[in-house]
């Protein structure tokens, strides 16, 4: 009886821990300048608009550090080397002349 009873705590937690590492779906947007992060091979943007900060997730080609794009991506609920940043799996990004690139601030060109 014992047995049965711990089996079935064991498949409960197993599905719950599973469900929770579900990733957020939710669609995330955001336009600025690419600059490195502190850690090697990591790319961050500062959202333009929010002011927030993310770390871009990209498979493929990868823009280059200084430009200005905008991109759209999910979040990402995993672990990265990157440590800053909300991180985000980009699934478009876009480059964008009318974001001028400087060293510390995003101005947009309309």
């Amino acid at each position: 009886m014992n047995r049965v009873f711990f089996a079935m705590a064991a498949l409960v937690l197993a599905g719950a821990a599973g469900a929770a590492a579900a990733p957020d779906t939710k669609q995330v947007n955001g336009q600025g300048c690419v600059k490195p992060g502190v850690e090697a091979s990591c790319l961050v943007v500062q959202d333009a608009g929010s002011g927030k900060l993310y770390n871009l997730l990209i498979k493929g080609a990868k823009p280059t550090v200084g430009t200005g794009i905008e991109f759209t991506g999910v979040p990402f609920s995993g672990m990265t080397q990157c440590m800053q940043g909300t991180p985000v799996q980009v699934s478009n990004w876009t480059r964008k002349d009318s974001i001028k690139c400087t060293k510390d601030k995003v101005r947009s060109v309309q």
